[in-house]
């Protein structure tokens, strides 16, 4: 998901001032770098196999700043390990909705 100026919707470029209106983005860079460290440690905690919970919250954390589909692929793989497979299929089952059909061939 690319990240965009939250007023004009100009595709970022890697600055804190929008290049078309002067939008500053450095709170909407802080949010998603944020949401980045938070996914981090998500997958740290995961692959190392720490405590569910803790892992759960460092993903439903990622998911509130900034929901990629890989943060909610993420937070649905988190689910699973908590056990709370309800939710994550749930979630799954959104996912894969919203995923495009690929062409057949």
């Amino acid at each position: 998901m690319a990240l965009r100026c939250s007023t004009c919707r100009a595709p970022w470029r890697g600055v804190t001032t929008c290049a078309r209106c002067g939008s500053d983005l450095a709170a909407p860079m802080h949010v998603a770098t944020r949401a980045w460290e938070l996914r981090e440690a998500a997958r740290t905690a995961l692959c190392a196999g720490g405590p569910a919970a803790e892992t759960l919250a460092l993903a439903r954390a990622a998911c509130r700043l900034h929901a990629t589909p890989r943060a909610q692929r993420l937070l649905a793989l988190t689910l699973l390990e908590a056990g709370q497979t309800a939710e994550a299929c749930a979630l799954i089952e959104r996912l894969l909705a919203d995923t495009p059909e690929e062409p057949a061939g």
